[in-house]
């Protein structure tokens, strides 16, 4: 490795692989912070190239290039079942904390760590750096971290996956706090090196600070289908039961529209532009098929606003339709208390009634089922992840078709 010849060879191998693992990303699908994670290996690469130009390549060039770390977490991220996003960051204690892969639907995430395992047993014991946190130090920052962005009403599973393993006392004592460790677990020389029973006390008193993130947290915005895609997060959440139906729910069930008048070209653009979704992407199938075996509650809000909406607008049919979903559904009283009503500020898509609603449903543990994709990003932009489903928006439709033109089918 000393010879320059060879140092060279390596640090050209380290592009093309570079470069040949930006090519794998591009097969990952739609996963948020692919795009960042693509932009840090170009940032590499583009170092290694300037240094592959001047010829004045260095042992130190090669060791410290942070595509280890990043090719570990592409290794991972193939491997991770329902990855939905990739070097996610969240605020805590003022800062923020990166999450390499968030997975499993949302419920569990990983923390690549591409060091040698000695290494960090030593770090643990207090050998590090003056200021070096230790993974101890950062797993009660993930696991603390992690009870203030609970998913399903659970902190998401914290993995820390070991790329070049690590040494079984320090990994005895990770899942002694709680984590989840992955990678090969090696015995070292001397297996006492972390007292397993030393410091439980100390664990709780331990602070530790977390290196502020540059990229803020991504605002995209792209078709709707798409949208929901990544807002929803009860796909997988087949074992709650209770479903809170708001307005917009409530309203694309009854609808004239997606119960099977939807060939129509109505005087008003968005009715539409809607029904043509519907004829795309029937709504009322997806929504009864998630009601089945679910208690469907209503708050008290969201109640009167559907009636006095329906009494306005709501045409015979879809009136009866009204009459028998609310026969199915539980009305319960608004609950604005939690840190929907407490967190959340009003403004642009956070509108007051909206916020009760979800607030409602997050107080009885339940899945909001909301067209208000705006409502549900606005929550995320403020640190707040709402438990929600989403569907497409659906208005009622019935009387506007005495001015509509039918289409054929």
């Amino acid at each position: 490795m000393e010879d320059k010849a060879d140092l060279l060879k390596c640090l050209e191998e380290k592009i093309v692989s570079g470069k040949a693992t930006i090519d794998r990303l591009k097969l990952t699908g739609k996963i948020e912070g692919v795009d960042k994670l693509t932009r840090k290996f170009q940032q590499e690469i583009r170092f290694l190239e300037k240094v592959q130009s001047t010829g004045n390549v260095k042992k130190e060039h090669l060791q410290s290039t942070n595509l280890i770390h990043l090719n570990a977490i592409v290794a991972r991220l193939f491997c991770a079942n329902e990855p939905t996003n990739v070097i996610k960051p969240f605020k805590y204690q003022g800062s923020r904390l990166e999450v390499d892969i968030v997975c499993n639907g949302g419920a569990s995430w990983v923390k690549v760590i591409a060091r040698n395992a000695r290494a960090l047993t030593l770090i643990s014991m207090g050998n590090g750096e003056y200021g070096q946190k230790s993974v101890l130090d950062q797993a009660i920052c993930y696991l603390q971290c992690a009870k203030c962005y609970p998913h399903l009403y659970r902190p998401p599973d914290v993995i820390f996956h070991f790329a070049y393993g690590i040494e079984v006392p320090l990994a005895m004592r990770l899942e002694q706090m709680g984590v989840i460790v992955e990678g090969d677990k090696i015995h070292s020389k001397d297996e006492t090196d972390i007292d397993m029973h030393e410091g439980d006390t100390k664990l709780s008193t331990w602070t530790c600070s977390v290196g502020s993130v540059e990229e803020p947290l991504v605002n995209y915005k792209e078709n709707i289908q798409s949208d929901l895609e990544t807002l929803s997060t009860s796909s997988f959440a087949t074992e709650i039961k209770v479903l809170n139906l708001d307005v917009s729910a409530l309203l694309a069930y009854v609808t004239n529209m997606t119960n099977g008048y939807d060939h129509f070209i109505y005087r008003e653009p968005l009715l539409t532009q809607q029904a043509e979704m519907e004829r795309k992407r029937p709504v009322k199938p997806i929504l009864e098929k998630l009601f089945e075996n679910k208690e469907l509650i209503v708050c008290q809000t969201a109640y009167e606003n559907f009636m006095n909406i329906i009494d306005v607008i709501g045409g015979p049919m879809e009136r009866l339709r009204a009459k028998e979903l609310l026969n199915k559904v539980r009305i319960v009283d608004d609950i604005p208390t939690g840190r929907i009503m407490e967190r959340l500020s009003l403004g642009g898509k956070i509108k007051d009634r909206s916020r009760l609603v979800f607030a409602t449903g997050e107080n009885m543990k339940s899945i909001t089922v909301s067209a208000n994709e705006g409502f549900v990003r606005a929550a995320r932009m403020q640190g707040i992840e709402c438990t929600a489903f989403l569907h497409e928006p659906r208005s009622l439709s019935e009387i506007k078709e005495g001015y509509a033109t039918k289409i054929s089918s």
